[in-house]
């Protein structure tokens, strides 16, 4: 194979949760430019059908389904429905989450277990369950956790937040170290404050929230752009990386270390 194809994923089925916006969105349709058969999943199927649509216009394959990625039974539903549209999985992306920002002592046990459940409890069924179904398949398989770097150090204002990336942070190793023996690879991408609706709602809400986005992003002084992320995600994903798995590559321009 020549090197540069090693980087590309085609012919592959990648899964893509909270695929309908922000960098969920970005990885679904640059898989797609890189080969790869996309299922897409989100809460909004509106935003599924645009996205679909996209990627078909460009000669791409996206299939679509609902997805609500704090419900187990829904995890379920979609993965047993990408599987009988596809027949396999190849790749998950662990995109979902959600956020509110706020202080410690002002959240409430209802939004800390929305938001627990939708960065920590999500990537732990829908790692198990696909790779319950990648296992069955005997060829292996490849997982990529979307972290942050509010996982990797302390982040005021985000504090479930940042304790749940923490959680995926060190259950991406966890995986990778049950799963070695099947061939699945588990690896996750910590993104800095990324261009999203959720994000540009946090830098409204919060002028700490966003005084830290212009100060801590080194390289930028501003948001970073999804495509930033995306790219990182594809390497992951792609044969390039097929000694890399426990790992969790932090994309933060710099924030993490100073």
């Amino acid at each position: 194979m020549p090197p540069l194809a090693r980087f590309g994923l085609e012919g592959k089925i990648v899964i893509v949760t909270g695929a309908g916006r922000g960098i969920g969105r970005t990885i679904a349709l640059e898989c797609a430019q890189s080969g790869a058969h996309i299922a897409a999943g989100s809460r909004t199927t509106a935003e599924l059908e645009t996205l679909a649509a996209e990627i078909e216009a460009a000669g791409g394959t996206c299939f679509h389904h609902q997805l609500d990625v704090t419900d187990v039974s829904s995890i379920e539903r979609f993965m047993a429905a990408v599987v009988a549209h596809f027949g396999r999985i190849d790749v998950l992306v662990n995109n979902a989450g959600y956020n509110k920002v706020g202080k410690i002592l002002d959240y409430d046990e209802e939004l800390y277990d929305l938001i627990v459940d939708a960065n920590l409890k999500n990537v732990f069924f829908c790692s198990q369950i696909a790779a319950r179904q990648m296992i069955s398949q005997g060829e292996g398989g490849n997982i990529i956790n979307i972290s942050s770097q509010a996982g990797v150090v302390g982040a005021p204002e985000r504090g479930p937040y940042s304790g749940a990336k923490g959680g995926v942070n060190n259950l991406t190793r966890t995986m990778a170290a049950e799963w070695a023996e099947y061939q699945i690879r588990v690896n996750a991408v910590a993104p800095t404050v990324t261009r999203s609706p959720l994000a540009e709602t946090a830098m409204r809400e919060s002028q700490a929230f966003a005084d830290a986005v212009k100060t801590k992003n080194l390289l930028r002084g501003a948001l970073a752009e999804p495509e930033e992320m995306s790219a990182p995600v594809i390497f992951l994903a792609s044969d390039a990386a097929s000694m890399i798995t426990g790992h969790t590559l932090v994309v933060d321009g710099g924030w993490t270390i100073v």
